[in-house]
């Protein structure tokens, strides 16, 4: 029993509902535009639902239908905060057997809110997800993925490929929602439908990390300034301190205001503390040991012990950047790899979509859904 807008809902309705199964298959055909600061991306989707529907058993395709007159499970895609196009249309697919389905695709090219996760940023995947849901309570209606036709993300014309790669995969995973029921009895059935995007990180290594590494490095060379001239050896460390900061405050224009860090902070902070360490070093020294022969043997003890923290800020840097992302990776081609096996199944049976010798859709009488 479909619900129109404004409808309340009786309880004994929903109860009383005759459940139908309605199958979804969703193609991103273009993903326009990914927005980490905003947290969005803007893409061009196909989904169709379809779901049985006895009362067209044995209906000709040059029929006229009324689709208002038929069951309609009222989907919509809940996260899409504005629509630029939106096309929507309706056909029949009949089997062999005679059992008739109702078919509704729909096409819009709309922009989503999707909850980065920056972790592990700029070496970060990101799903992009779609949420498709119903007016309808789960006693009237059951969302699953369409075990006939296999759902796609197309890579070729994507406007973004020099920043991201696209995994060729589209996962569903359903979820129900309750907050619009007073009672946990009554739920709507949903499903998140998302694709993966990993983030090619090398703007951010060459511009952002070698450039930090170098100014980093760079302070090492004011144990070059003589021991004696103090105040050089610390204009020349703060100056670097300084722009670390400042290149801090530029990597912040790039990302969203989070309360965790992200892998170039970790990088940033290291750096800085390094050069905060080295600073301190240049003007501790100089008020604790008096002695300028020792002093100038500890100092040379002192650059070498700085030269191994260096390297051994980057090598962990490198190690974390490695290891924490593996399980991620192996997370997203572990999907990539069950997606191309579910893929296969499909393409490999006998019954894709056997349909009635009259035709498979009868597309040239197709009417707008209601």
């Amino acid at each position: 029993m479909a619900i129109s807008n404004g409808e309340k809902v009786h309880p004994d309705d929903v109860v009383n509902a005759e459940k139908r199964n309605v199958y979804l298959k969703v193609s991103i055909l273009n993903i326009l535009e990914i927005d980490t600061l905003k947290e969005t991306f803007t893409a061009d989707v196909f989904y169709q639902a379809r779901w049985r529907e006895p009362k067209l058993d044995g209906k000709k395709g040059g029929d006229k239908i009324d689709w208002s007159s038929y069951w309609n499970p009222k989907i919509f895609i809940s996260n899409a905060i504005s629509q630029k196009d939106h096309d929507k249309w309706c056909l029949l697919q009949t089997e062999e057997s005679g059992e008739t389905h109702i078919v509704e695709k729909s096409r819009l090219v709309a922009t989503f809110t999707e909850s980065m996760e920056l972790a592990l940023f700029p070496f970060d995947i990101q799903d992009l997800n779609i949420f498709i849901t119903t007016e309808l309570s789960d006693a009237e209606v059951g969302i699953f993925e369409d075990d006939r036709e296999i759902s796609s993300v197309h890579t070729e014309i994507f406007a973004k490929r020099q920043e991201w790669k696209i995994y060729e995969f589209v996962h569903f995973t359903p979820k129900d929602l309750t907050q619009e029921y007073a009672n946990k009895k009554f739920k709507k059935p949903g499903m998140h439908v998302f694709c993966s995007a990993g983030r090619k990180p090398g703007f951010f290594v060459w511009n952002v990390i070698v450039l930090m590494c170098i100014i980093s490095s760079l302070s090492l060379a004011t144990f070059a300034v003589n021991r004696s001239k103090v105040e050089n050896r610390l204009q020349l460390s703060i100056m670097l301190v300084l722009i670390t900061v400042t290149f801090k405050f530029v990597t912040n224009q790039v990302i969203p205001k989070i309360s965790y860090v992200t892998h170039l902070d970790r990088y940033i902070i290291g750096s800085t503390m390094f050069l905060y360490l080295v600073a301190m070093w240049h003007a501790a020294s100089h008020a604790i040991i008096t002695d300028s022969t020792a002093l100038s043997d500890v100092d040379q003890y002192a650059f070498y012990a700085f030269c191994g923290l260096f390297g051994f800020i980057q090598l962990f840097f490198a190690l974390i950047v490695i290891l924490s992302g593996s399980t991620r990776r192996y997370r997203v081609n572990k999907t990539l790899q069950q997606y191309n096996r579910k893929r296969a199944d499909i393409m490999n049976s006998g019954d894709i979509i056997k349909t009635s010798k009259t035709g498979t859709l009868f597309k040239k009488n197709a009417q707008d859904c209601l």
